[in-house]
């Protein structure tokens, strides 16, 4: 590898890779909103026929397209990689100080420059600081030093409904493959980066109460002054949901109520990584060290706060949440009426578990406590399951990267695991792979779904710009080819 010629090669091209970036941003791809979602798609498929891929497949999705694409390298490894092209909705655009779909190229803190815009973090930006750093490779040594299956899609916020079954549709061609490889752009604050080995398995289903399915409810909405004589949708869907718990929130499923008694064995290289990370955040609050939004926003912890007690329910805890409800009349300015009674109830929850229990096995045993407690008439609509996975605390690639970073001065932060769930776990598991997410340099504030979401173009000496992320890139996968 002729490394200084490829880092030349960005150099001379980082206005032309900066404007790629606000390319991406300035495409909206809302799947939540329908929004610019299939044009979005498209511009995903030029930028791979454009890297030199020899195949560039638009997927059917279960809402929006996906993408399959192939880069033959002619090595004799392959890689696969995730690309996740939708973004979260923009539901307040006049607190915004920049137009969400403008890219706009400002200084913002002390950052000389950042790219602005929806998705410029979450999860555009980075991911196209990938692409950045192979172009520069190929420009350079002529091909990749592995051969890349490229899977894409545009309904992760949507909790990828599609993502399997891409997988399943070509696991003839990435049974080939030697690793996971979804290493972007996650640089914290402080200038370290976050690994993570694994995610829990995650199962998001939407459970309906609906008249024509319960002859003691009416199948379309009525008016409220004949509420008298029919059964309510919205109370039979929340008696079915209290059901499913106790009065302490814990799971009574048939099958799956030991899951919350239960606690994966923590080999010793992983308590030493949990040991770490509890040594990171000595001093501060639980509450302001994981995702709860602060002291001011949680008054207490489930389970308490006593020593590594938080992270480890974080990490390794079973989850039974309901995201949402909806029925009805929902409000002011929603164009609904309150004086209904509607003809259907519909609840969104979703379940997060470090079990080997396929994620199949745990929606039969849901579907089962509803008939056997007699809610038949409750429908079922999947819209993700997808297994835990980990990979192990050692490994040649995982070294490979930290070697990387620390290459760079930069110290790698391991987690055993993230407290989510989703398609990053889908190859993994099919073809008995490693499964890498986090480990790059770069990245940026005001994360996805927030005001002002931006990604760093030129850093402060702790977050790296996107000439630096492009090149910590080039390292990485050369690296990470190197230990397959």
């Amino acid at each position: 590898m002729n490394k200084q010629a490829i880092y030349n090669y960005i150099d001379q091209n980082i206005d032309k890779h900066t404007a790629r970036v606000q390319e991406w941003v300035k495409q909206p791809s809302v799947s939540w909103d329908n929004l610019g979602v299939e044009d979005c798609a498209k511009l995903v498929a030029r930028t791979y026929k454009d890297l030199g891929c020899s195949e560039v497949d638009l997927l059917e999705g279960r809402f929006h397209p996906g993408l399959w694409a192939y880069y033959d390298a002619g090595a004799t490894k392959t890689i696969h990689n995730y690309c996740m092209f939708d973004t979260r909705p923009v539901a307040n655009a006049d607190k915004w100080n920049y137009d969400p779909w403008g890219g706009e190229l400002v200084q913002y803190g002390d950052f000389p420059k950042v790219v602005v815009g929806r998705g410029a973090l979450g999860a555009k930006g980075p991911y196209v600081a990938f692409l950045n750093a192979l172009e520069a490779i190929i420009a350079v040594e002529g091909t990749l030093p592995v051969n890349i299956m490229f899977l894409a899609e545009g309904e992760e916020i949507m909790m990828s409904p599609a993502y399997k079954h891409f997988v399943e549709a070509y696991s003839h061609r990435l049974k080939e493959v030697s690793a996971s490889y979804c290493v972007m752009g996650s640089q914290s604050a402080d200038g370290s980066v976050p690994i993570w080995l694994g995610m829990k398995g995650m199962v998001v289903l939407e459970l309906s109460a609906k008249g024509a399915n319960w002859d003691k409810g009416p199948s379309t909405t009525i008016h409220s002054s004949a509420a008298g004589l029919v059964q309510n949708l919205p109370i039979r869907l929340s008696q079915a949901l209290a059901s499913l718990v106790d009065n302490g929130g814990r799971c009574v499923v048939d099958g799956l109520e030991q899951i919350w008694s239960y606690r994966k064995s923590i080999a010793t290289d992983e308590e030493a990584l949990l040991q770490g990370l509890a040594q990171r955040f000595k001093g501060k609050d639980w509450r302001n060290a994981l995702p709860l939004g602060g002291t001011d926003n949680i008054a207490e912890i489930v389970g308490g706060m006593n020593g590594m007690d938080p992270l480890k329910n974080y990490l390794y805890g079973p989850t039974m949440n309901v995201s949402g409800l909806r029925s009805g009349f929902i409000g002011m300015g929603t164009h609904t009426n309150p004086a209904i009674s509607p003809g259907v109830a519909t609840a969104t929850i979703d379940l997060r578990m470090v079990v080997e229990m396929p994620a199949q096995e745990i929606i039969g045993s849901i579907r089962k406590h509803l008939d056997s407690h007699g809610f038949t008439d409750i429908e079922i609509d999947v819209l993700a399951d997808y297994d835990f996975n980990q990979a192990p605390c050692s490994f040649s690639s995982l070294d490979a990267l930290k070697d990387t970073l620390h290459s760079w001065d930069v110290e790698p932060v391991v987690w055993p695991l993230n407290g989510g769930g989703g398609p990053w776990t889908a190859v993994a598991n099919a073809f008995g792979v490693p499964c890498i997410r986090g480990g790059a340099i770069g990245g940026g504030g005001n994360g996805p779904g927030n005001i002002d979401e931006y990604l760093v173009i030129e850093g402060n000496g702790k977050v790296a710009g996107l000439a630096e992320s492009e090149k910590y890139h080039v390292d990485a996968l050369f690296n990470f080819a190197a230990s397959l």
